[in-house]
């Protein structure tokens, strides 16, 4: 059997959003834990626009992953804009599988009062967020 390697993350703050590259076999847990601490970093730099990279996350997400982690997404920016985060817009690029072809995740968030958008297409993603 082979190893899974961890869901990885790394933050780079462009111009006025905070991207975050993600690699590594996704993991449900892992990847809320990624979500709180990049919610944490924008409250801490006065940002509100998260940009997630997941080209490179391999592995499967159920249905119910994907329903768990737009609720998930969607109640912890809550938290965080009661905490001070002025606002907020996600926008999730990356492929199929990993990406829904359905988007159920988006639309779990988004009915939870997230302005997410999850997409195959990098410059749809940036244009949501309004930026370059």
């Amino acid at each position: 059997m082979q190893k899974k390697s961890p869901l990885k993350y790394s933050f780079k703050v462009n111009s006025s959003y905070l991207s975050v590259t993600v690699s590594g076999h996704f993991s449900l847990s892992e990847a809320k834990i990624m979500y709180t601490n990049a919610l944490e970093y924008l409250l801490e730099n006065d940002l509100s626009k998260l940009f997630f990279n997941v080209v490179k996350v391999t592995g499967e997400i159920t249905t119910m992953d994907r329903y768990y982690f737009g609720e998930f997404a969607a109640f912890e920016s809550l938290k965080y804009m009661g905490k001070g985060l002025k606002g907020i817009a996600v926008s999730m690029c990356g492929e199929e599988p990993i990406i829904d072809p359905r988007r159920f995740g988006e639309i779990v968030a988004r009915n939870r009062g997230l302005n997410l958008k999850v997409t195959t297409d990098k410059n749809e993603s940036l244009q949501f967020l309004g930026v370059e």
